[in-house]
């Protein structure tokens, strides 16, 4: 029979603890006193690191708060909620008399809340910093919870490496959203990771921002992402020169949209962003995981923002591993809205067939639809031209001349 661990149960787990304040470094602290109070020879105290991150978090100043044992009283007093409830952004606080802290209690800072243990990030006079894990009825868990100004989950900075401790897969910040890196070696060996719970990752941006240059390390190939998808950049010069890129791992760019844990890339920009190729200006319209020109705005209603991409990239979509995230074509079954017509058709091989189905239809400039599949230009081929059939001659039997008497 296996038995439930006892609530005074010690699990409380260090993922991180230093006698330097490098436990705690990763919010921008410095060691230096905030509000008045005091740090000791290696920049700790507990009081002045939580006082560092109300502070960023638009606190306005509270000195005189005492020890750590006597927040909850002092918050209270001052009109601050006290409760039991942990919140991202809350300060833990333990009384004095705990079993974490039973000399001059203490206060740390909530990274995390889970349902089943929270993560607390705190600092200490006695001269350490740490991170650690604390599960629900552990002897550690907090006297109380003082909610000044709570706050979402704040990830490390961008090209930080996350490890999710439920299912240790890894992922690379770009920006705040969490990219899926498959191996170590596309880094060129192991980098250092934080923990992160799988709560506080799916709370992270479900896609990299739209305009984010990113390389993939395996093949260097540099992919701007557009309507949530890497577009690929053949040239700088598109772009006016080189711009910064975060390196991801190749994999992920190659099966965005494939899975879940490649879900922060689509596989191809979402139906409705609106592409401009830098080196012509031409503007098109993604219907179907393609592009479709747009001859003027007023199809539209107006001009729309859009998204510089490489021309290139739009003109030989479809044609390779690095352009497959832009179709030449619509997707057969995409059913396009003619504007400012109110005709629909269905797309089949390419070709826009007339059709009385409106649901779910994407719309598109009429010209496009009129022009489908004139050489004239590219810019008109992303869709095809329907083929004309003529009726067949009506074929007359002649047999041998018959003689009349």
């Amino acid at each position: 029979m296996t038995l439930a661990p006892s609530a005074q149960a010690e699990t409380l787990v260090r993922e991180c603890k230093a006698a330097n304040i490098s436990c705690i470094s990763f919010s921008g602290y410095n060691g230096k006193s905030v509000w008045g109070y005091p740090v000791g020879a290696s920049g700790n105290n507990c009081v002045n690191y939580v006082a560092y991150r109300l502070s960023r978090n638009g606190v306005p100043t509270l000195s005189g708060l005492g020890s750590g044992g006597s927040w909850a009283t002092s918050a209270r007093a001052r009109g601050y909620r006290v409760d039991a409830t942990a919140k991202v952004g809350s300060i833990a606080q333990w009384n004095y008399g705990s079993s974490y802290a039973p000399s001059q209690g203490h206060v740390g800072y909530v990274e995390e809340v889970t349902s089943s243990y929270i993560v607390v990030s705190d600092s200490a006079w006695s001269g350490y910093s740490s991170r650690m894990r604390i599960p629900k009825g552990d002897r550690n868990w907090p006297s109380n919870f003082i909610h000044f100004k709570d706050q979402s989950y704040i990830p490390p900075p961008s090209g930080s490496f996350l490890k999710v401790r439920e299912t240790s897969e890894v992922y690379r910040l770009v920006g705040r959203t969490p990219v899926f890196v498959s191996t170590w070696t596309a880094f060129g060996g192991t980098q250092p990771t934080q923990l992160v719970s799988s709560t506080s990752l799916a709370t992270l941006p479900q896609r990299v921002a739209d305009g984010t240059f990113i390389k993939g390390a395996q093949r260097a190939e540099v992919y701007r992402v557009a309507g949530g998808a890497p577009v690929f950049v053949s040239t700088w010069t598109a772009f006016g020169g080189a711009k910064p890129t975060m390196t991801v791992d190749q994999v992920a760019i190659d099966q965005a949209g494939t899975s879940a844990r490649y879900n922060r890339l689509l596989a191809k920009p979402a139906d409705g962003t609106f592409l401009r190729g830098a080196q012509r200006g031409e503007i098109y319209r993604m219907a179907g995981g393609a592009p479709v020109y747009v001859s003027t705005w007023t199809a539209f209603g107006g001009a729309k923002p859009t998204m510089t991409v490489d021309q290139v990239a739009i003109d030989k979509a479809g044609s390779a591993t690095r352009y497959n995230h832009l179709s030449f074509r619509p997707l057969d079954g995409t059913i396009l809205a003619a504007s400012p017509s109110t005709k629909y058709y269905l797309v089949k091989a390419g070709i826009p067939v007339t059709t009385a189905t409106s649901a779910g239809a994407k719309t598109v400039d009429q010209v496009a639809i009129q022009r489908a599949g004139d050489t004239s230009a590219l810019k008109w081929t992303h869709l095809a031209k329907g083929v004309t059939l003529r009726a067949a001659p009506l074929k007359v039997k002649v047999g041998p001349p018959r003689s009349v008497g």
